[in-house]
């Protein structure tokens, strides 16, 4: 479950991050796209996706291209925001749970759940990771960022909390390192499970503008950010 102490209904403003977003500038959309853009390039050929706390459904909307889309969050404000901005003929939003999609059988070549396990309880994501087990098809992919603590991450969520709307303090109730979150997926029954990092400093370059911010990218990219990026990218198969 999530922290009893956070309502994510009522403290976070429909449409919150997408916003951000939208804006296309600035280092917190800088983060939100390196981010996303890091997540789509594990997809490969997928034809149908499954994204497990789509949150207004910015990375369906946005990041998806000729995939069909399922986003699913127990937020229905967020959903419903969703909905309104993003929904297509191939690409849905719903409230509803993982176990009802387990139930009916359901099927996704790609699954994904970015920035979310920091929020559950370490028993509701060991659960969460073997519902999406019995989601994937047989040669499936399931993809999972959350912020890493051994990495910068710790001082710039202090950073984040004294200066934003929505703060992380109460939220990030689970805080992962490289080797719990592998333990964690391969306690799950998932083979072929690599964790890197991604998301480095490059995000802060865009007080310099666009063109900075690409460059160290690359640079960084190129170094696999020397196992120290602030994101863990968690990628498994069933």
């Amino acid at each position: 479950m999530t922290s009893p102490r956070y309502d994510y209904e009522q403290d976070i403003p429909a449409g919150f991050y997408d916003e951000i977003y939208q804006r296309k500038a600035g280092v917190r959309y800088r983060w939100h796209d390196l981010k996303f853009r890091a997540v789509a390039a594990h997809l490969g050929r997928a034809g149908r996706l499954l994204d497990i706390g789509c949150g207004p459904g910015t990375f369906i909307g946005n990041y998806l291209g000729g995939i069909e889309g399922l986003g699913i969050d127990a937020s229905g404000s967020q959903i419903d925001y969703a909905n309104r901005h993003y929904a297509t003929a191939a690409h849905r939003f719903s409230t509803q749970p993982v176990a009802s999609l387990v139930d009916a059988r359901e099927r996704f070549d790609a699954i994904t759940m970015i920035e979310l396990v920091e929020h559950l309880s370490a028993d509701d994501v060991a659960r969460l990771f073997a519902q999406a087990r019995e989601l994937l098809s047989p040669e499936g992919i399931l993809i999972v960022t959350t912020p890493n603590y051994a990495s910068l991450w710790p001082i710039i969520e202090w950073g984040v909390n004294l200066v934003s709307q929505v703060s992380y303090e109460q939220q990030h109730i689970n805080k992962y390192r490289r080797a719990r979150l592998s333990a964690q997926l391969a306690e799950a029954g998932y083979r072929r499970v690599t964790v890197t990092t991604t998301v480095g400093l490059a995000p802060f370059a865009a007080v310099l503008g666009p063109r900075p911010t690409q460059w160290l990218d690359v640079f960084e990219t190129r170094l696999h950010h020397l196992g120290c990026g602030n994101l863990l990218l968690a990628v498994a198969r069933p």
